[in-house]
C-alpha cells in the first residue's frame, strides 16, 4: 500500500502539468500571503491607531474640564463617564491625588511605570492582570489622571483576524492542491490524443489523425497545425513509395534486356560483330541509366533547395532569347513557329541556369505537340514576373492537369524519355517561390508561371 502511495506521488511530482500547475499555485499563494500580511498590519496598526486617538481625545477632554473646573469638575466627568456604560467594560480611568491615593476610577493602581507617552502597559484592576494602552497625565495642582482602555478586545478580534487568515491561506492550499490535480487530468487528457496518434503513427499507421476539438484553444491550433504536418508527411512518404516503386520498375526493364542480351551472346556460335553490338546496346542502356540518376539528383538538390546560394539578379528576357534562339532552328526544320513577347522590367531574384532549363523544357515540350505554333510572352508589372507558353496542339485532359509534374508521370505511355521534365520544372517553380497553372486554350495548352519579384 505505501509503495503504491509513493509510486503515485512519483508519478504525479514528474508530471510536468502537475508541476507547473503546483508552481504556478504556490506562486499565487505566495501572492495572497503577501497580501493578507500587508492587509493584517494595516487592520492592528488601525485599530491601535484607533485606541491612540481615543485615549488622547479623552485624556485632552478631561484635562480641560480640569483647568475650567478644578479637581470638583473632573471628578464628577469621571464618576459620569463610568456611570455611562458607554464601553466601560474597555474604557479604565484612575485619579490619584498629591499623596498617590485614589479618588476616583475603575482600576487599583497606575501603571508602574510613569507613562508620558500613550503606551502599552501592564496593570492590576481588582486583583485581575490585565493589559492596556495608557496615558499618564500630571496636572496642575499634583494629581495623576490615568486614562487608558483593556486591549483585551482588541487583541481577540486581532486574533479572529489572524486566524481567519491563516483559514484563508489553509482553504487557498487546498483549492490549489485539487486545482492541480483537476487541471493535470484534463491536460493528461488533451495531451493523450497527440501521445495515441503519435504511438499509432510510429506504428505505421500514417492515415492516424488526431480529432479535433470544438473549441479552438491552443491545443486546437497545435492538433491542427501537426495534422497538417502529418498530412504533408504521408504525402511524402507516398511519393517516395511510388518514385521508389518507378525507379524499381525503371531499373528492372533495362537491366533485364541487357541480362538478356549479354547472356545471348555469352552462348556458343555468335561472332565477334554481334558481341560488339550487344556490348554497344548494353552502354548505351547503362548510359540512359545514368541519365536517370542525373536527373532524379537534380530534381532532389532543387527540392533541397541547394542551388539558393547561386541565386543572383538576372534579366528574364535575355534568358527568354537565348532560349528561343536555341530552339529556333529546330521549330523551322519543322515548319513550325516560336514567337517570343516580353514587356516590362523582367528583372528578378534567382538561378539563371535553372529559370533557363525550365523555360527550356516548357517549350522543348510545347514544341512537340504543337500543331503550327507556339507562343511565349513574358511580361513584370506590379511585383511579379509572369511566364505564359501556349501552343495549338492536342493539349491535355482537364482531369489530369493533377497528375502531370508527377514523378515519372507521362500522359502518353509510349512516348520516350522518364516523364521527369515537368517534374524538373515544378521543382524550380516551387524554389523560386512561384506558381504553375494549366489551362485549356482550345486547342492546346497554356502555362502560365508568376514569380514574385522585389520592388526596388
Amino acid at each position: 500500500m505505501i509503495g503504491q502511495f509513493v509510486r503515485f506521488l512519483d508519478r504525479t511530482w514528474n508530471s510536468i502539468s502537475f508541476r507547473l500547475t503546483f508552481n504556478y499555485g504556490m506562486l499565487a499563494i505566495f501572492s495572497i500571503l503577501v497580501l493578507m500580511a500587508f492587509i493584517y498590519l494595516q487592520v492592528v496598526g488601525a485599530l491601535h491607531s484607533q485606541l491612540q486617538r481615543q485615549i488622547a481625545s479623552t485624556t485632552h477632554r478631561l484635562v480641560t474640564d480640569f483647568e475650567a473646573g478644578g479637581s470638583d469638575r473632573l471628578i464628577r466627568s469621571l464618576a459620569f463617564t463610568l456611570s455611562d456604560d458607554v464601553d466601560s467594560d474597555k474604557e479604565l480611568y484612575l485619579l490619584l491625588n498629591q499623596t498617590g491615593e485614589k479618588v476616583i476610577g475603575n482600576l487599583d493602581a497606575a501603571p508602574v511605570s510613569r507613562l508620558s507617552e500613550i503606551a502599552e502597559a501592564d496593570v492590576s484592576n481588582e486583583g485581575v492582570a490585565l493589559t492596556g494602552r495608557f496615558k499618564v497625565s500630571m496636572l496642575d495642582d499634583g494629581s495623576t489622571l490615568v486614562v487608558g482602555v483593556d486591549l483585551a478586545e482588541t487583541n481577540r478580534t486581532i486574533a479572529l483576524i489572524g486566524q481567519a487568515c491563516l483559514v484563508t491561506l489553509f482553504v487557498a492550499l487546498m483549492l490549489v492542491i485539487v486545482g492541480t490535480f483537476i487541471f493535470r487530468r484534463e491536460l493528461d487528457f488533451r495531451v493523450s490524443s497527440i501521445h495515441k496518434t503519435a504511438t499509432q503513427i510510429s506504428s505505421g499507421q500514417l492515415s492516424s489523425r488526431i480529432p479535433l476539438s470544438e473549441i479552438h484553444d491552443e491545443f486546437y491550433h497545435l492538433s491542427y497545425e501537426i495534422n497538417s504536418m502529418l498530412d504533408r508527411i504521408e504525402a511524402l512518404m507516398k511519393g517516395v513509395r511510388h518514385v521508389s516503386d518507378t525507379i524499381a520498375h525503371n531499373l528492372r526493364t533495362p537491366l533485364t534486356r541487357i541480362i538478356s542480351r549479354l547472356r545471348t551472346v555469352q552462348r556458343p556460335g555468335h561472332s565477334a560483330q554481334e558481341v560488339l553490338q550487344a556490348t554497344h546496346f548494353a552502354v548505351q542502356e547503362i548510359e540512359n541509366l545514368n541519365q536517370l540518376f542525373e536527373k532524379l539528383l537534380q530534381i532532389s538538390e532543387i527540392e533541397a533547395g541547394v542551388h539558393r546560394q547561386r541565386f543572383r539578379i538576372c534579366d528574364f528576357s535575355t534568358i527568354a532569347d537565348d532560349v528561343i534562339d536555341l530552339y529556333s532552328a529546330f521549330a523551322e526544320d519543322r515548319h513550325y513557329q516560336l514567337s517570343l513577347d516580353v514587356q516590362g522590367d523582367c528583372h528578378i531574384q534567382g538561378d539563371a541556369d535553372l529559370l533557363a532549363s525550365m523555360l527550356a523544357n516548357l517549350v522543348d515540350n510545347a514544341l512537340k505537340y504543337t500543331s503550327k505554333h507556339v507562343w511565349v510572352s513574358v511580361q513584370g508589372e506590379r511585383g511579379q514576373l509572369s511566364i505564359r507558353i501556349e501552343d495549338d496542339g492536342p493539349g491535355i485532359p482537364t482531369s489530369e492537369y493533377g497528375n502531370v509534374g508527377k514523378h515519372f508521370y507521362q500522359l502518353d505511355p509510349n512516348a520516350t524519355g522518364f516523364g521527369l521534365g515537368l517534374k524538373s520544372v515544378m521543382a524550380i517553380v516551387t524554389m523560386h517561390e512561384g506558381t504553375l497553372t494549366f489551362e485549356n486554350r482550345q486547342p492546346g495548352l497554356r502555362i502560365t508561371i508568376v514569380f514574385p519579384i522585389e520592388q526596388g
